[in-house]
């Protein structure tokens, strides 16, 4: 009797343990698990480069199981993941086998806008892989630096010009901001020959945004006095973060049309002089 009454009790406290304890379907559930990762988080570039993180996943479970990819990206960004090997594939889900060591790998490709640029600066990329109730994230960090360049052009496309000395003449360029960012506090540096006043309109420009381009008039005034001819002059454009290489302008100098008149005269005189005294000799 006290034996049947031990095995009642037994009986009643493995059904109660099996009530509370989860099924083995639970215990297989809970077993499962996804881990990201990635060796190179954080990556630099200038602004119209690729960012290509490589990321790792290992899966824990009792079988293979297919995850969605999910990203979120910056307004105005591009971004995608392909398998490692193959860029021309895109991928919006991945099947995975249970890892038992190293897991498989995609490729997570973000590419910046290329207009209008996006500032220097960190930006934040974030992929998501679910399947059911499993998931993990991970954080990528696209670090955009600035590449500064400035190009000054004529806009005749020709680097000669003509002028007449103690005359004003203009020659026209252009001021263009090949850069990923804006350059500030630009100014102008003119080498000259000895006594000749060269004046940009606008003498400077206080800020010029990438891809931009600023007109620039150059005055090129050679003194009254200059000697007809070929001079040179050099022009250096620089700002706070970059300059220009050293443009060369040919200048022409020719000489002013009233002293063509006066040469004119000249001869003429001294023409009309040898008819009068051819005339006065032939008398006698």
């Amino acid at each position: 009797m006290k034996l049947m009454r031990l095995v009642c009790s037994m009986s009643l406290l493995l059904a109660g343990l099996l009530a509370i304890l989860p099924s083995d379907s639970t215990f297989a559930q809970d077993g499962e698990s996804i881990e990201l990762n990635s060796v190179y988080p954080k990556l630099e570039a200038i602004a119209g480069s690729d960012f290509e993180f490589e990321v790792e996943f290992k899966y824990t479970g009792p079988e293979n199981r297919e995850f969605q990819l999910k990203t979120t990206k910056p307004q105005g960004w591009e971004v995608f993941m392909t398998p490692p090997y193959e860029k021309e594939k895109k991928l919006s889900a991945i099947n995975l086998k249970p890892s038992m060591g190293y897991g498989d790998k995609i490729r997570v490709v973000a590419e910046a806008p290329f207009w209008p640029l996006p500032e220097p600066g960190a930006y934040t990329i974030t992929l998501e892989v679910v399947s059911g109730n499993i998931s993990d994230t991970i954080q990528f960090t696209a670090i955009i630096t600035a590449k500064y360049r400035l190009q000054a052009i004529s806009t005749t496309e020709r680097w000669n010009t003509k002028a007449k000395a103690g005359k004003d003449n203009i020659f026209s360029i252009k001021i263009q901001n090949l850069s990923t960012a804006a350059v500030d506090n630009i100014k102008f540096s003119p080498t000259k020959p000895e006594g000749w006043t060269i004046e940009f309109t606008p003498d400077k420009i206080d800020l010029l945004n990438a891809l931009d381009e600023q007109l620039v008039d150059v005055n090129i005034k050679p003194p009254a006095d200059t000697i007809a001819g070929d001079y040179d002059i050099r022009v250096r454009t620089s700002g706070t973060q970059t300059s220009t290489d050293e443009v060369k302008i040919r200048v022409t100098v020719e000489t002013s049309t009233i002293w063509g008149w006066v040469g004119v005269a000249i001869i003429l005189v001294v023409v009309a002089g040898l008819i009068v005294i051819f005339l006065r000799f032939s008398r006698r």
